[in-house]
């Protein structure tokens, strides 16, 4: 294991931050914006074909503050910067897509050529290069079969030990055991009223199986008729007989409910991919009700709940993750340092007071493992469990089981063309995260905090506060002391 190029990025700076209740963001409270994504990809679009550098830049930079956690952006717009031969705001971005552990090679781009020849450029780039490399563990454990399409979503059986599969092409729920064996427990069918699945949830203790479907292209029976309807549904876990189906309230909007948490106290939570609400089907209750929607957030992917059923966590796939103090009612983005990037996060299981996250949407592509404060609402530690390894090919969602995360380490991407292959069930164990500082780069991040500290800085865009750590200090010429 090479873990030289994720050693000490999330290291000091870190571990000295001290989220509380009161720093927390709350979602009320984020700006709206100044213009929309789309219509800024526009602009920028239209000002690289003019070459109108200027342009480029301005409209990256607000893509950037509404999207920081979006990597493409970030390095769109080093090269907007280094078009300008605008190095310090350049390097700034740099610094701050290395210490996130992000990994490009600007030398591939030939925007980049204004900054090439700098010994900083170089040791940042290298940087980044390196921090592609292969880090931690994921275990093959199963292989399911290729006529297996589109598999969404994983649950774990306890008490049958076996995982339970959904897919979205034949809305099958398939059981898998350990060693291989592969059981279709239900499929799609006009009777049963399932579309392709989209999310699956055990409750043992309550003897339940409970699985979110939607109708969508994707799925092999799919009628224009249906478009936009989605249907949570009740089985009964040892005979998958099927005991209600709970619709998504009519509201004249499309819904697709996708991943699924359910409380100690049998409430169940669902997600909503196409609108940024969540839904809550309380025990007691015969229906499903909207229980959270924020229009700052984008695209809602996992969900995971603390072990005591207080605190949901949403990941947004361009925002981060959301965090619902379900007894206070109240909702906050998860505090995270500059060092930590939470873009592209597909699955998201809480474990020991842990937040894992699966990110297939960044550069390398990557499991993490995120400690929480006392508080919930924040990151006191970051550890990388599974790092740029061959295995990964766009993972998605996964189980624990114990203390081990079993994931989908590849995926069917939809419309890619690709004749779908075999998708590979992975073992990481979430006990071994490697703890890891690297001396050279503290060097680095202690030399530009004493230029910051001397008021020699200006913070780059979107970290106009918080402490930010920038790269125009360093000389241009030369490495850093003791570099």
């Amino acid at each position: 294991m090479n873990l030289k190029f994720y050693a000490g990025l999330f290291s000091s700076a870190l571990l000295a931050a001290a989220w509380s209740p009161a720093s927390a963001q709350s979602l009320d409270l984020v700006k709206p914006a100044a213009a929309s994504v789309p219509e800024l990809r526009r602009q920028a679009q239209q000002a690289s074909i003019d070459k109108n550098y200027a342009a480029l830049r301005d409209a990256l930079e607000e893509l950037h503050r509404q999207r920081p956690n979006n990597s493409d952006y970030m390095y769109q717009l080093v090269l907007a910067y280094a078009l300008l031969d605008d190095k310090q705001p350049a390097f700034n971005i740099m610094l701050q897509m290395q210490r996130q552990g992000l990994s490009y090679d600007f030398n591939q781009a030939p925007e980049s050529a204004n900054l090439r020849g700098l010994q900083l450029y170089d040791y940042l780039n290298d940087l980044m290069v390196g921090a592609g490399q292969p880090v931690g563990v994921a275990e093959p454990v199963v292989t399911l079969d290729s006529k297996i399409e589109l598999p969404e979503t994983i649950a774990w059986d306890p008490q049958r030990e076996r995982f339970l599969v959904g897919t979205i092409t034949h809305g099958q729920i398939l059981a898998v055991s350990k060693e291989g064996d592969t059981e279709e427990l239900l499929r799609a069918s006009d009777e049963n009223g399932i579309w392709g699945i989209q999310g699956l949830a055990v409750d043992a203790e309550r003897n339940r199986l409970w699985v979110s479907s939607a109708a969508n292209p994707q799925f092999s029976g799919y009628s224009p008729v249906d478009k936009g309807k989605s249907i949570l549904f009740e089985f009964r876990l040892d005979d998958m007989e099927l005991l209600h189906r709970y619709w998504v309230p009519v509201d004249g909007r499309p819904h697709s409910l996708g991943k699924l948490a359910v409380a100690p106290d049998g409430d169940v939570y669902a997600a909503d991919a196409l609108l940024p609400m969540v839904y809550v089907k309380e025990a007691e209750k015969d229906r499903l009700r909207p229980f959270f929607a924020a229009g700052s957030l984008v695209s809602l992917r996992g969900l995971a709940l603390s072990d005591d059923g207080k605190m949901l966590y949403v990941a947004d796939y361009e925002m981060g993750v959301a965090v619902i103090d379900i007894e206070a009612g109240q909702t906050y983005m998860l505090n995270t340092p500059n060092t930590l990037n939470l873009g592209g996060i597909d699955g998201l299981n809480f474990w020991q007071g842990q937040l894992v996250v699966i990110q297939s949407g960044i550069r390398p592509q990557r499991l993490m493992s995120l400690e929480l404060d006392e508080n919930r609402l924040g990151v006191s530690n970051i550890a990388p469990l599974a790092v740029a390894l061959d295995s990964l090919d766009y993972p998605s969602y996964g189980t624990v089981v114990g203390d081990d995360l079993y994931f989908f380490a590849n995926t069917h991407r939809a419309g890619s063309g690709d004749e779908p292959g075999e998708v590979t069930i992975a073992r990481t164990p979430l006990d071994e995260a490697p703890q890891i500082i690297d001396p050279e780069a503290e060097r680095l991040f202690e030399k530009i905090e004493q230029a910051r500290q001397r008021g020699d800085v200006r913070p780059a865009p979107g970290q106009e506060t918080g402490g930010s750590e920038t790269a125009e200090s360093v000389e241009e010429s030369g490495r850093p002391s003791g570099g």
